[in-house]
């Protein structure tokens, strides 16, 4: 197609399906996998969605002969979740046909944590995670800003775009759906408006049985809110006057729908630091935005109150989307936070599979200053791995703060050393 965008996990597909018999891309709806599918299979395939009316009955009502249409060919199925009987017939058929690439299903929900699945295709599949489209994949580069940073290769100040703090928070306030980046503010807005009032709560509805709450968009607003912040389920059910099991079960069917993430606390042995507590994320600040009520960069810029309270986790948020989908395609790689004692905080920590340890501050500002590299300090001294300490900022220059710590503008996730 003449306007399609070749996504990361296009590579990990291909990869995938010369060694395995299914494959499962998964992702929020609209991050674009049947767009990635549609484009990127490298075997003949026969491509259904069940999102159709008929052949989702078709699934439903006769299993074997809905599967049976695939014949030699590669069996593309779209929104798997909708049907989840049709995972233990496909399990029973690649456990009697050991061909490579027979299927590939998609899932905006995680069919896995569906209360009425039985079956998994353990070793039988991998799941890609498709999340929504970084920077440096809108502008058709490679995921290379994580390798080069361990290597502490940085572009050079003329080899940087402009990226202030106004062209930052235009970028998160976009997000990374795809569709929604093509839109007007107010297009944008009518977008958004529908995929939380009718597409969340529909998969909430159909998938989980979830209709408890009756306030889905203050649970959403609140779940935009804390975005960045340490989990607190007791917080938000107190702040929402729900119980904390109905807080709970919604916040696990939005993280099943990839509409939330959990980052997990940094834990290591030898290392006597950190808590235990994850972080939650929303997936695209583009929709976090909506949900905050935030439509343009000036706005937020202009008002202290809004900027002291959102600006931070925005900028944080939209750090993490671009971070987490160059974890994705380095498998093995890890993402964490560390927070220590209430007083010590690193907004990321990324490890490779050679053991390497960098971390990772996130600020909006446009200049930085020596406080700014402390915590990068605190650890550096105690960190018995290589570690290299970056400070994502809204400047324009390169900077270093010495012994391995550096300041790092924005632009670099799209913009690599020649």
């Amino acid at each position: 197609m003449e306007n399609y965008t070749r996504r990361w996990a296009a590579g990990l597909l291909q990869k995938v399906l010369s060694f395995q018999r299914t494959a499962v891309i998964v992702g929020a709806r609209q991050s674009g996998k049947t767009t990635m599918v549609r484009n990127e299979m490298p075997v003949e395939s026969i491509y259904v969605t069940l999102d159709d009316e008929d052949q989702f009955n078709d699934a439903k009502n006769d299993v074997r002969f809905f599967l049976r249409q695939a014949q030699d060919k590669c069996f593309v199925i779209d929104e798997i979740q909708k049907v989840p009987r049709l995972i233990s017939e496909i399990k029973m058929r690649v456990d009697e046909d050991n061909r490579t690439a027979q299927f590939v299903m998609t899932g905006s929900a995680d069919y896995r944590k569906l209360p009425q699945t039985t079956d998994s295709l353990a070793g039988r599949t991998v799941f890609i995670r498709l999340r929504s489209m970084t920077e440096a994949e809108a502008r058709k580069k490679q995921p290379l800003f994580l390798r080069n940073a361990f290597n502490r290769e940085f572009p050079t100040s003329s080899q940087l775009d402009e990226c202030s703090k106004e062209q930052l928070f235009t970028l998160a306030i976009t997000g990374g759906f795809p569709q929604a980046r093509e839109l007007s503010k107010e297009a944008r807005f009518l977008y958004f408006d529908s995929y939380a009032k009718a597409q969340i709560s529909h998969d909430l509805a159909e998938n989980w049985n979830l209709t408890r709450f009756g306030a889905l968009d203050t649970l959403l607003q609140y779940t935009a809110a804390y975005s960045s912040k340490l989990e607190n389920i007791l917080d938000i059910s107190k702040k929402l006057s729900a119980s904390r099991v109905t807080v709970s079960d919604y916040l696990k069917a939005l993280e099943a729908m990839f509409l939330v993430d959990r980052l997990p606390a940094w834990l290591h042995k030898d290392y006597g630091i950190g808590s235990k507590k994850p972080k939650l994320f929303m997936t695209d600040t583009g929709l976090m935005a909506h949900l905050l009520h935030i439509d343009n960069a000036e706005k937020l810029l202009k008002n202290r109150e809004l900027m002291a309270d959102v600006g931070g986790k925005l900028a944080e948020t939209w750090v993490y989307n671009q971070l987490a989908a160059e974890i994705d395609a380095n498998p093995g790689w890890k993402i964490s936070h560390l927070r220590h004692n209430n007083k010590q905080e690193i907004d990321f920590m990324v490890e490779d599979t050679d053991g390497r340890l960098m971390g990772i501050e996130v600020k909006s500002a446009e200049t930085l200053n020596q406080d700014d590299a402390r915590n990068l300090r605190w650890f550096q001294q105690k960190s018995r791995h290589p570690f290299t300490g970056i400070i994502i900022y809204a400047g324009n220059n390169l900077k270093s703060f010495g012994n391995g710590i550096y300041g790092v503008p924005y632009s670099a996730f799209w913009n690599t050393p020649s």
